[in-house]
């Protein structure tokens, strides 16, 4: 697969998931223009939707209020641009570890395990260094570039490669990534006959079974990779060491703490699995 977010691609993806939904064959028809235009188009309607929710679940996880409203859409822009070079690291990663894996897994355990592989090589190189700037910017009610500027003078570049949370993205990532590239493609694959019927059904049933496909994944996706999410949002936002998050987060919410913010992180990744596919597959029979 060709990995958006971070969260969640997020992660919030947010990261270059929309090309995984995109059958093999569909997308080597596609110029590279063309296929970058529908992607980009796709994310960016994945990230007006669904960033508000992922934005908030990371203020909750990290002990911050809600958004106001001036910052519901705060560190959207770099989010959305930071897809480009994951799907690079992303896509090299898979290919790699899939060249490795394929003499000696079978094909599904060879997409499983690249997957997920990708997923922490992306957190490691670009993820956990975007995503800490965005939280940390809510943290300390800076702008992005502010808050760049910000951490560059306190801790010098070593704070913008290795930022706080690092370990905890990868642990997100790892499980995430296997969720969103395999996954969520076995589910839609199964739901969509048991719904649309043996042809796929209607456009309209279609729809309805990719959706009830995107919420199981979510439903699965959110819960294992929640508690890491928690820890490294609180991380970023307050620039805290492992240790000294979790006994932050005991210290003010108990062991209930690490489950902050689960409804909207859920809600998030469902709907960014339902909305990418759909704003790809729906911009593709438009032209």
């Amino acid at each position: 697969p060709v990995s958006p977010r971070g969260f969640g691609w997020p992660c919030r993806t947010h990261r270059a998931m929309a090309e995984a939904s995109v059958r093999v064959e569909e997308r080597l028809a596609l110029s590279l223009p063309k296929r970058a235009a529908v992607v980009a188009a796709a994310c960016g309607a994945d990230m007006v939707i669904n960033f508000p929710l992922w934005i908030s679940a990371k203020r909750i996880a990290a002990g911050l209020p809600l958004p106001r409203a001036a910052e519901v859409y705060k560190g959207s822009g770099t989010l959305y641009f930071a897809m480009g070079p994951m799907t690079i690291v992303e896509d090299g990663a898979t290919s790699i570890a899939s060249r490795c894996l394929s003499d000696k897994l079978s094909s599904p355990a060879t997409l499983l395990v690249s997957s997920c592989l990708a997923g922490g090589a992306g957190a490691l190189v670009i993820g956990a260094q975007v995503e800490n700037i965005i939280t940390r910017a809510h943290g300390i009610r800076q702008g992005i570039w502010q808050t760049l500027r910000t951490t560059y003078s306190v801790g010098s570049w070593r704070a913008l490669i290795f930022p706080p949370g690092l370990l905890m993205m990868m642990a997100r990532e790892v499980p995430y990534s296997g969720c969103l590239f395999f996954l969520s493609d076995q589910v839609r694959t199964t739901v969509r006959p048991l719904i649309g019927g043996k042809e796929s059904g209607t456009r309209c049933r279609q729809i309805f079974a990719d959706l009830v496909a995107a919420v199981l994944t979510g439903l699965v996706a959110g819960p294992i990779t929640h508690v890491p999410a928690v820890i490294a949002s609180r991380q970023q936002a307050h620039a805290e060491c492992l240790s000294t998050a979790c006994r932050s987060i005991l210290r003010s919410s108990g062991p209930r703490g690490f489950l902050a913010g689960l409804l909207p992180r859920t809600l998030s990744l469902a709907g960014s699995l339902f909305v990418l596919p759909f704003s790809i597959e729906s911009i593709e029979n438009a032209t």
